[in-house]
């Protein structure tokens, strides 16, 4: 859990804390301060279905340590870029492959092949201690860049990874090799016969597409809600400075789900578990249609946060019991970039559907028709695990 909290925490939670300083050094606009930020988020998510392959051929141990030792690496190197592309670039390739290959796909490969009938409750887990280094990684390293700068600050964020990660990655991963465990449901022969699966075997199967069909509306439906959280309440009539404490509604949320929905789906048919999740947004997106007050709005953002928390989890449970943990890390891989693809269209067509319309009613709509789609199928097909020779 160590290891996505600071991977992900000094990739993403801490890119704030150089905004700043980028534009008064480098004398370039916010939006292009920003583009590091979006580049190396797509770079990550298109790299998922390598590091999903890696971590299926070779040993967690050393993927995750070359990937820490990559991202201490891209720090290092930008504390002594003298121009602004140099940043981009670091963004776009050593520091997005180190984070992709320390992130959260990583960890749930390596713990559903530990115990694959916890895949759940461990997935939430591991996404909860995500949330705890996005808050603990920017507190530890906002001193430093107020007291000493943003370049010393990211020789001390390359150290931090360096001496967290590194050492975690090689020592604690290795006991667990590339050989996978037995598959979930099933005898240790079935799990053999997934990791002979083709890629194209395994996107032909409806085992793979279900899942899909889950996760990109709820992470479509989270990108509209999240990113627009502020200006959804002021159209409400909510004023800006009650409006940003209604964003951490979404956060406790997330808290929520990513354990209680791992948890359930360890215990009870996840069909069950996703189909009301899937109902109860429908309907705080339904509240969101009116313009309702403060503690309604922070009920709804909060049942937003549920999905975005707990989708994974319930995601990785469907996969895990299907085909196994052995190709897990293959399957999440591919499944990636859609998500991330869906996270950065979703607030675009939302902010164009306000700019048009005058509201974000339209967006609720066709989020509430998503998620009420997605609820449906994938109650709809129960997933059986894979028979040997099926």
């Amino acid at each position: 859990m160590v290891i996505p909290a600071v991977g992900n925490g000094v990739f993403i939670s801490c890119f704030p804390l150089w905004v700043v300083p980028w534009v008064g050094e480098f004398h370039v606009p916010r939006s292009t301060a920003m583009t590091g930020f979006a580049v190396g988020n797509l770079v990550m998510g298109l790299a998922s279905p390598i590091v999903g392959n890696c971590l299926e051929r070779f040993p967690a141990r050393w993927s995750v340590t070359l990937g820490g030792i990559a991202l201490a690496a891209g720090f290092l190197l930008g504390s002594i870029a003298h121009s602004f592309w140099q940043i981009i670039a670091l963004y776009a390739s050593v520091l997005a492959l180190g984070a992709a290959f320390t992130g959260l796909l990583p960890a749930q490969s390596v713990a559903v092949r530990i115990l694959p009938h916890k895949a759940g409750t461990l997935s939430g887990v591991i996404t909860m201690g995500i949330s705890a280094g996005g808050i603990v990684m920017p507190v530890v390293l906002t001193g430093p860049v107020a007291a000493l700068g943003w370049r010393s600050a990211f020789l001390i964020t390359g150290a931090i990874v360096l001496f967290t990660i590194v050492p975690a990655a090689w020592f604690l991963l290795s006991g667990y090799d590339n050989s996978g465990t037995a598959v979930y449901g099933a005898a240790t022969r079935v799990g053999e016969e997934t990791a002979r699966l083709t890629t194209r075997e395994i996107v032909g199967r409806l085992a793979f597409w279900v899942p899909l069909m889950g996760v990109v509306p709820a992470m479509f439906v989270v990108g509209t809600v999240l990113t627009n959280a502020v200006a959804i309440a002021a159209d409400s009539g909510i004023t800006i400075g009650v409006a940003g404490y209604l964003v951490p509604a979404i956060a406790a949320g997330g808290m929520i789900g990513s354990i209680g929905l791992g948890w359930l789906c360890d215990r009870m048919d996840y069909r069950w578990v996703f189909g009301v999740t899937a109902a109860a947004t429908v309907s705080a997106l339904l509240v969101l249609l009116d313009h309702v007050g403060p503690v309604p709005m922070a009920l709804a953002f909060a049942m937003v946060g549920i999905v975005a928390g707990g989708v994974f989890p319930v995601v990785g449970v469907m996969v895990v019991r299907s085909f196994g943990p052995i190709v897990f890390a293959r399957i999440m891989g591919i499944m990636m970039p859609p998500l991330i693809i869906a996270m950065a269209v979703a607030p675009v067509v939302a902010g164009w559907v306000r700019d048009s319309t005058g509201s974000y009613n339209a967006a609720f709509v066709y989020c509430a028709v998503l998620m009420l789609l997605s609820g449906m199928a994938v109650f709809a097909f129960k997933l059986e695990p894979l028979k040997p020779g099926g």
